[in-house]
Formats: structure tokens, C-alpha cells, sequence
């Protein structure tokens, strides 16, 4: 829609071989101020000849649509002809007034049909100067939101409304005239804002409310998409009793034709994010965001975690596993057939069998009374097992033992080794082993295809040996021609194979013992990977011609031993860090990314596929041994929990351990007059099942949603979003629904509600415990100390549990409302002050005075904004973001010399976002170690109307200086994605001023250093440090540690 009585003409030139744009524009000047929609209509391909519509499209100027309002909100269709040499707009060749009273649309028909269809909500219409005007009415209310042509000639049309619904627009035609319209409803896809029908019944729908999908469509009906919109849990239709429980959410499918649509394949999005909280259930310090998304029946919840989630697909009890490996019968074989399990003392089989059960079996050759070091599958089709008393060759088709070495029976180091025959270590290749005993003893051997284990060569190491591994990195994948050892010397040694001598030597800097050690490759670069017993870890690029170790890196995954161990996923190689916070190593544009298991305490794991199972894995968690599948490496993990329904608040109740969704249902059968109907829905918040739904009165809607316990004393910061607070004693925990009742002659609600509701555990239904009646909109609600504090339309309310005649209790005012501004949207609360963000006019800080019962206005941001979203950063500053997509920081002044600069809050901080921000909330996902330099760092989310979840973090003051330096640096190497330049783009910009960031740094463009080739980070590091003050290591670890906030 444009709302500007002026539009700007862009001219395209061919070259001959590409299209470009002329570098000069023209403006030209409309007379209709509110233009809905306008396309170029369809000219004759040549000059000569009649024209489709008058003289001047003959002349070959381009005629112009123009759908638009008038000041009575009538609407109407005018051409006009644009003059291409005085770029002039004169008038066209056609017009018509009066037009559907929802028309939306202009769609331009090629030749050889010429002319334009209006789209309206209940009419399709076809204008053409040459033919008689054509129409077809279509379901009342359909608001079509895209369009696509299928046929060149312009014959067919699909057209897709805001519920999703799916139709075929069909021009029937004769001898190059319409004589009718025709429109079939061919099915239900995604709320879609731009299609394009690309061939053979292929469609690609993008969505800006919900997935976007690609479909085919089908000239018979099939059965219907099996991705009906449903919350786990529902089990019948809507409009069931109010307060009852009603699990329901609408099928809106149910009174529809024949289904024509397969969907084949979708891309998940959150847009929009409209609310989220972000929960920490295991009380572990990661949280997980639930966002309330999509539009209409797309409505869904979003789990949003930083981790890769396993799909458990078996699991038993097997308490005391001390290690777990997989094994095939042959090399070649695609799928694994047994897993070895080691205890002490013993070693267990398990097998896959026909019928997809593990079941324990044995192999003859095994010592099943010894506990394993290590198990594997031979180059050449051999079993090899390593217990602490010797090295065993196993056939992998008979089960016979081939071939068994022990180091009392050692060529090599024969002197050195004291008589020791235990082995302490084993790694192994496709066709060797590498064995450590105690004093430092090492030996190499070669498995050899006649089915023998050749002692190759040994050494003894200057210190005993903690970890060893011999995975080839090399051009040869099946033979190492390096071994890393990490020692108890605090090092980590490569040595040269098979001579076994030391060719680097790297010391960790650490009193820590090495637990794991790994050689990977990753993306054609070879790393060494080692893990020490405090959940450090260490890292280093292996130049493979040289042998030697560069670029050394330091992270920390965990608190307890980390045991490497490599896997595929994929077709991927990836790394796996059993700890207490287990943690999937992979590589992503040459550079190590790590990415947080969402199952914690994982012992031991390794790959484990077979058909019924696979590119699985086999997870060794306390006394449970488990398998299942990951999902696909990535930073994020996303569930969806399907709601057919729009949501508009959520708020999570611990004490109940639920989630409470206040949601709108606005079906494709709703008149235009009615705004949809109501409800709260409550879900478990560790399965999301649908526990329990209140419906709410005619017209009536959700606008706030918080969960408190009255005069519990503590505040748990509801409107900030964390989930801290619990129930009462006295009182209990209650959802509490802000309403407003909406009348369509009323420009701001005159009525709304306050609903207090509790949820018993193990219910399926709601009590309505107290309603109260208010006059406006309730737009937001929060606990404040025990009490509920509520902004009616343009006033703020504080409401405390009081008890009432009868026994009951009931809700009372605490305080006399105070009057803020337009509207008062937002609220933040700390201690004794409450931040309120207005419709129109930013913020303003009150302060409670319990001892006089009053709410007083404390000082107020003197610069109009619109805001969307705000948050408290500390008692003194407070963040929000506007309709012009900024974040803006403000700060009080409590020292100030005069009552004026006290009472006006300073702006410290602004930000372009390129977001519409909906919602700010305390809180991060991902787990941050306390001894981390960044572990107490304080971090907000933020997520908005396009779906992006963005991250600010309050940096200390050092920390700052330093990428501020560093982000000034930057701009002069990193060039902005199609030439924009950073500083402009980052620029505070609103509809009366453009001011220049400040006090803000793009975490984006600062941790783009990661990206740089070594030589350039070097040069970077360089210019801005001349003096040396930080090191090219220096800046790496900080961006490093940086970048693990998110």
C-alpha cells in the first residue's frame, strides 16, 4: 500500500546481452494519495496493428493499473498511460469505479487475452476495454493474499488467502475472449505471501506467517495432508463449553472440498515471533526459548534450543559400562552388527537380529572375562579386541581367534619394560594398533591380511601416557602415518609412524592430566584435538606436510574428563565430547563450531547404524545405554508444536511445571465482523501436550498473559519473561488473562477483563477463580511484589489477593491508578521501580511507595518514540526497541544537580536492528561456565516480526573498548552484503531524524574476524593495535569466547 501521492519510474536497458537498470529514475505524480496495488498491463508485442485497449498502447507507452481508496474508503480501479519520452502519467485507456469493497489486487493478463482481474474479498472480476467485463463471486470474506500464473497465455491463475486455502482461477476462453471466470478450491497449504508455479504441478509457496513449502499439485483429489494443524492432545472439535478443559483447537480443513495438494517438502520459520519466554527446566543454566509464531492456522509454538536434540529410539538398563564400541562382520559392510560392551572385569555382545532386537550373543574369539580397551573391524575383514592383558585377532566369519600379542611377548622395549605385561592405552586404524603399557611404553602394530599381528616398532616416552590416538588424516585413509599422545607430562606429542619417533611437541600450559586425544579431519583440514580432566578444550591445525601444530585454541565444554571420539553423520566427520555437558564438534567455512547435546552426563558413545537404526547412535548415560538418531548438526535445534490457531501471549507456570498460551481462532468461516474467538490453552512444559482450554466471551480476546502465587513476596519478573516463582501456600499459582472486548464502533476498547484461572495438576480443566471487570484493553500484566500490577489502556493499576465477604478473596485496587501517556503497552519491573513503554511516548519510570500506597512518576524519556518491546538492563538502565526497527538504551539520573535532569531519562545507546522487535526477555541458550571471562555477562533475546532471535549482551567496560577498536578496524576490510555500508545501515534512523550508532557494538560484524584468512586477521590486528597492546591470539580468544554467548 502506498500512502504517498507519488511514485518513481525505474527504466531497464538492454545491452544486447543483460538487462540493467538505467541509471537515471523520474518521479511522477499521482492524484490518488492511497494506492493499494498497480501493475503494468500487458501490450501488443509489435506496433502495428490494433491494440488491446487504445492508440497509445499501440505506440508501444506501457499502461499502468492503478487500484487505490478514496477519502470515503471506496475503492477503485484507473489506468493510465506513461509517456515515455516526457515520463508524464496521462490518462489511460479504461477506468471503473465502485469496486468490490475489499479489492486487493491487480493481476495484469498477457496477450493474446489482454487485460486486468481485480480481486476482491467476495468477487473476481475481469476488465478488458475490448470484451465485456467478467465475473465470478467466491467464498464471502477470502482475502487473497498471492498470486501466480500457471499458464503463459495467461489461462490459469492460483490464488491463496490469508486461512491458506489453495484456488484455481480459470479464464475459459474462445477465439482470444474471455467468456467466463471459474474458480476451484484445490486444498489447504501454508498462509503464503509470494508463489511461483515453477512446472509439471510444482508449486513453491514463501511465507511470511508460517513454513514455506513446496507442493505439487494433483488433477485428482487425494487423501488430506497428514500435517493437519492439531496440538498434541486435542481431541474434539471446537466450540466446546467454556471453562470446561476442552483440549480442542479447530480442524480448520473440516468443511472443505477435495483435497489436490501434496506437500513435498517445507522450511521452517518463526516469523512471526509475537511472544516468547525463555525456560531453564533442568536448572542447568541453558535455557530454552517457546515462542508464540505464525499467523492464523499456521499458529504454532517454537522450542527453540542451542544444541542437536536425539530422537531415543531404544533405550535399557545396563549399569557399570566402562566403555562401548560397534563392529561389522566385514569392512565393507554398511551397517554394524554387534555393539562390545566392557565392564570390570567381564565383556558382554550385543547383536542386531532379523527382527531388529539386540540380543546378548557371543563370538568365541572374544575374552568375555576380560575388560575391553578397545574393539574394531580390520581392513581386512577381522575382529580386533584389546583388554589389559593382550591385543586379540578375532575372524569375523568363524569367531575363531587368529592371532593374540602381549607385551611380555615384546620384540621391541623388551629391556624397558620391567616385566609389565598389563596394557594401559590402544588406538587403532583400519590396519594397525597402537598400544601404551605403564612407564611410558608404546608399541606399533601392523594387522596383517593373512590374519597376524606384527610388532612393527616401540618406544618409551618420557612420561607416562594418559591418552593416544592413531586416526589417519593423511591422503591414505586407511594408514596413519601420525600418532598423537598426550602424556602425563601436561603435553600433547605427535610421533612419526611406524619409526614412532617425536616429530612435534606441544605443552597444554596446564596442571590438568590429558583424558582423550584425537587426530580429525575437517573440511580437508586436519586437526589435533585434545580433552583434559577439567573439561577444557585443546586444539590445534595439523600442517600436514610439515608435521607441525599452529593456531592453538582453548575452550571450555565442560566441568568433568572429556573422552573424544569420532563419528559420521551424514556423510559428515564429526567429534563427540562425552562429559557432563556433551558436545558435537563439527567444522562450518574452515572454522571448528561447537554445538551443545541436549542430553547431559554422557559417558561413552560411538556410531552405531544398522537398517532399522540408522546413522545412529549408542549413548552410554548413568546406568542406561541408549540409541537414537541426531538431528541434522546445527547451531539450533526447533521444535514445532502445531496450534491450527493464532497465539498471542505465553507464560510458564513452575509450579504446576505448564505453559499457558492465550491464543486467537480465526477460522476461514468467521464473518467479517467478528474478530475470532478467545481461549487460554495450557500444555505440559516438558511433552507440550494439550492439558487444558478455557474459552473466552464474544468478542472478547487475549491481549496479556502472566502466571503468579499473590503474596509470595518475591517478583519473578513475569513481564521479563524468566521463570523463577512459585506457588504460595495461601493462594496458589494462577494464569491471569488480560482481555479486551472489541466493538466495531469503537475506536479503543471501552471493556476488558481481568481473569484469574488455576490449573490442578493431572486435570483437564481450568477454574475460573475471579473476574474482574475493567474499563479498556488490559495490555499488560506482571507480578510486583506479591501483587499485580496491569496497564488499562493509558493507565497503569496495582491489584492485590484481598479477602472478601464469605471467606472468598477477591481482587482490589492497592493503589489509585495513575494516568502515563497514549497507551500504555509494555511493563518491566525492579524493586520499587516500574518502567512503562508507551504507545507514543517511550518510557516512564515510576516508583512504588509501599508506606504511602502510591505509584509516582520518578522521570520520563523526553524523545517520542513508538515502542515495541522493552526490558530492564539494571536498576538504573533499560532497553526498548521502536516501529523503526532500533534498539534504544536510556538511564536514569538519581545524582543529578536539579529536580528537571532527574526527572528526564538520558538515551545512552542506539542501534539499527533491521528487526521489529516484539518482545525483549532476560535469559540465553546457551550454558555458560562461571569461571568463562563472559560466564556472569548479563544477555537479553529478542525476537520480532521476520523471525530472527537476535542477542544483546552488556559488556564490561574493557571488553568493550576493545571491540569497539576492533569493529572500527573491521569496516575497512569487510565490505557490507551488496555494497551497504555498515555505517549507514547501523545508523539510529526514525521518521524525523538520523542519528549515528553509539555505545553499541554489531556482534555480527566483530565476530566476522573468525572468518578472516590468518594473514588478513594478522593485518587487522595490526592497524589497529600499531603498539602491540593485544596480539592476533589475543583478539581470537576473546572473539572466540564472544561468540559462544549465542
Amino acid at each position: 500500500m502506498c500512502l504517498s501521492p507519488a511514485a518513481q519510474v525505474l527504466q531497464m536497458e538492454h545491452d544486447g546481452t543483460t538487462l540493467r537498470m538505467a541509471p537515471e529514475a523520474s518521479n511522477v505524480r499521482l492524484e490518488e494519495s492511497v494506492v493499494i496495488d498497480m501493475a503494468f498491463l500487458a501490450i501488443k508485442p509489435t506496433s502495428a496493428g490494433a491494440g488491446p485497449s487504445s492508440s497509445k498502447a499501440v505506440m508501444g507507452h506501457p499502461v499502468l493499473a492503478l487500484l487505490y481508496e478514496d477519502s470515503k474508503a471506496a475503492r477503485h480501479v484507473k489506468t493510465y498511460t506513461l509517456n515515455l519520452k516526457t515520463r508524464e502519467l496521462e490518462d489511460g485507456p479504461w477506468s471503473q469505479g465502485n469496486l468490490d469493497a475489499g479489492s486487493s489486487k491487480v493481476i495484469p493478463v498477457p496477450y493474446p487475452l489482454g487485460g486486468a482481474i481485480v480481486v476482491g474479498e467476495n468477487v473476481l472480476t475481469y476488465f478488458n476495454t475490448q470484451q465485456p467485463t467478467r465475473s465470478t463471486q467466491i467464498k464471502p470474506n477470502t482475502a487473497i493474499q498471492s498470486w501466480c500464473a500457471v499458464d503463459a497465455d495467461g489461462s490459469r491463475y492460483l490464488l491463496s488467502d490469508f486461512a491458506g486455502g489453495l484456488h484455481l482461477l480459470v479464464l475459459a476462453h474462445a477465439d482470444n475472449r474471455v467468456a467466463g471466470l471459474k474458480v476451484q478450491t484445490l486444498g489447504r497449504t501454508t498462509s503464503t505471501s509470494c508463489m511461483s508455479y515453477l512446472d509439471s504441478g510444482y508449486v513453491f509457496l514463501g511465507s511470511k506467517g508460517g513454513d514455506s513449502q513446496l507442493i505439487k499439485l494433483h488433477a485428482e483429489p487425494i487423501s488430506s495432508p497428514s500435517s493437519a494443524a492439531a496440538p498434541a492432545g486435542a481431541a474434539a472439535a471446537d466450540g466446546g463449553v467454556t471453562g470446561s478443559g476442552s483440549a480442542a483447537v479447530s480442524d480448520v480443513n473440516s468443511d472443505e472440498g477435495p483435497n489436490h495438494v501434496e506437500v513435498v517438502d517445507s522450511w521452517p520459520s518463526l516469523a512471526p515471533i509475537v511472544d516468547f519466554i525463555v525456560m531453564d527446566l533442568e536448572r542447568q543454566g541453558q535455557g530454552q526459548m517457546v515462542a508464540c509464531c505464525g499467523c492464523f492456522q499456521d499458529g504454532s509454538l517454537r522450542v527453540v534450543r542451542n544444541g542437536i536434540g536425539i530422537h531415543e529410539a531404544a533405550a535399557m538398563d545396563l549399569p557399570g559400562i566402562k566403555g562401548i564400541w560397534s563392529v561389522r562382520r566385514s569392512w565393507m559392510d554398511a551397517y554394524d552388527s554387534h555393539l562390545v560392551l566392557s565392564f570390570v572385569g567381564e565383556t558382554r555382545l550385543l547383536e542386531i537380529s532379523e527382527d531388529d532386537v539386540l540380543d546378548e550373543a557371543t563370538i568365541s574369539g572374544f575374552d568375555s572375562d576380560g575388560q575391553t580397551l578397545l574393539a574394531a573391524t580390520t581392513l581386512h575383514d577381522q575382529l580386533l579386541q584389546v583388554t589389559s592383558s593382550s591385543v586379540r585377532l578375532v575372524s569375523s566369519t568363524t569367531g575363531q581367534l587368529l592371532h593374540e600379542w602381549s607385551p611380555a611377548n615384546a620384540t621391541h622395549n623388551n629391556s624397558s619394560n620391567g616385566g609389565s605385561t598389563s596394557i594401559t592405552l590402544a588406538a587403532a586404524s583400519p590396519c594397525q594398533v597402537l598400544i601404551a603399557s605403564g612407564g611410558g611404553l608404546v608399541w606399533l602394530l601392523d594387522v596383517s591380511e593373512s590374519g597376524r599381528l606384527e610388532e612393527v616398532s616401540g618406544t618409551v616416552m618420557d612420561a607416562e601416557v594418559a591418552c593416544l590416538d592413531i586416526t589417519p588424516v593423511g591422503a591414505d585413509s586407511n594408514k596413519a602415518t601420525l600418532a598423537a599422545v598426550g602424556t602425563w607430562a601436561m603435553q600433547v606429542q605427535l610421533l612419526s609412524l611406524p619409526s614412532l619417533k617425536p616429530v612435534t611437541t606441544e605443552e597444554l600450559g596446564s596442571e590438568i592430566i590429558p583424558r582423550s586425544v584425537v587426530l580429525a579431519n575437517f573440511e580437508g583440514q586436519a586437526y589435533v584435538l585434545c580433552g583434559l580432566g577439567d573439561g577444557q578444550l585443546h586444539n590445534w591445525r595439523l600442517q600436514s606436510e610439515t608435521s607441525t601444530l599452529t593456531d592453538h585454541k582453548k575452550v571450555v565444554l565442560g566441568t568433568k574428563p572429556i573422552l573424544l571420539s569420532s563419528f559420521t553423520s551424514q556423510g559428515q566427520r564429526n567429534v563427540f565430547a562425552a562429559s557432563d555437558r556433551a558436545t558435537i564438534i563439527y567444522s562450518n567455512n574452515k572454522k571448528l563450531l561447537y554445538s551443545n547435546l541436549n542430553e547431559n552426563e554422557v559417558a561413552f558413545m560411538c556410531s552405531f547404524t544398522t537398517s532399522s537404526f540408522p546413522d545412529s547412535l549408542a549413548l552410554v548415560k548413568g546406568q542406561q545405554l541408549s540409541l537414537g538418531a541426531i538431528n541434522g548438526i546445527q547451531k539450533l535445534h526447533i521444535r514445532t508444536v502445531p496450534l491450527g490457531e493464532q497465539p498471542r501471549r505465553i507464560a510458564h507456570q513452575p509450579a504446576t511445571r505448564t505453559l499457558g498460551v492465550a491464543t486467537i481462532n480465526t477460522s476461514a468461516s468467521i464473518g467479517a465482523a467478528d474478530i475470532g474467538k478467545g481461549y487460554l490453552r495450557v500444555f505440559s512444559d516438558t511433552t507440550f501436550d494439550l492439558l487444558a482450554s478455557h474459552q473466552l466471551g464474544p468478542q472478547e480476546i487475549p491481549t496479556a498473559l502472566t502466571s503468579m502465587a499473590f503474596g509470595s513476596g518475591a517478583a519473578d519478573a513475569s513481564a521479563e519473561g524468566t521463570t523463577a516463582g512459585g506457588a504460595s501456600e495461601e493462594s496458589g499459582a494462577f494464569f491471569i488473562v488480560g482481555t479486551a472486548v472489541i466493538k466495531l464502533t469503537e475506536v479503543e476498547p471501552s471493556k476488558g477483563y481481568i481473569i484469574l484461572l488455576s490449573h490442578t495438576p493431572g486435570s483437564n480443566s481450568l477454574t475460573v477463580v475471579e473476574t474482574l471487570e475493567v474499563h479498556g484493553a488490559v495490555y499488560n500484566l506482571c507480578e510486583f511484589q506479591g501483587k499485580l500490577l496491569a496497564t488499562v489502556n493509558n493507565k497503569v493499576h496495582l491489584y492485590r489477593w484481598a479477602a472478601a465477604a464469605g471467606g472468598r478473596q477477591e481482587l482490589v485496587s492497592d493503589c489509585s491508578p495513575i494516568g502515563v501517556q497514549v497507551l500504555c503497552l509494555h511493563l518491566a519491573v525492579r524493586g520499587d521501580f516500574v518502567v512503562v513503554g508507551d504507545l507514543m511516548k517511550s518510557m516512564t519510570l515510576l516508583v512504588y511507595k509501599a508506606a504511602e500506597g502510591s505509584l509516582e512518576v520518578r522521570a520520563r524519556d523526553q524523545d517520542s518514540k513508538w515502542l515495541t518491546a522493552l526490558a530492564l538492563l539494571d536498576d538504573d538502565t533499560y532497553i526498548a526497541a521502536d516501529n523503526s526497527k532500533n534498539l534504544v538504551v536510556v538511564r536514569k539520573n538519581p545524582d543529578a544537580a536539579t529536580d528537571e535532569e532527574r526527572a528526564r531519562l538520558e538515551t545512552v545507546g542506539r542501534f539499527h536492528t533491521g528487526e521489529f522487535t516484539n518482545r525483549i526477555r532476560p535469559g540465553s541458550l546457551v550454558m555458560r561456565l562461571p569461571d568463562s571471562e563472559l560466564g556472569n555477562v548479563p544477555t537479553y533475546l529478542y525476537g520480532g516480526v521476520s523471525g530472527s532471535v537476535g542477542l544483546v549482551a552488556c559488556l564490561p567496560r574493557e571488553l568493550y573498548e576493545i571491540l569497539a577498536a576492533l569493529q572500527d578496524g573491521l569496516k575497512k576490510v569487510i565490505k557490507g552484503v551488496g555494497g551497504f555500508d555498515h555505517e549507514s545501515w547501523r545508523r539510529f534512523k526514525d521518521e524525523r531524524r538520523t542519528e549515528p550508532a553509539s555505545n553499541f557494538i554489531d556482534g555480527d560484524l566483530v565476530e566476522a574476524f573468525l572468518d578472516l584468512p590468518p594473514d588478513k586477521a594478522h593485518e587487522v590486528v595490526a592497524a589497529v593495535w600499531p603498539n602491540a597492546e593485544h596480539t592476533y591470539e589475543d583478539i581470537s580468544r576473546r572473539m572466540e569466547e564472544l561468540q559462544r554467548l549465542h
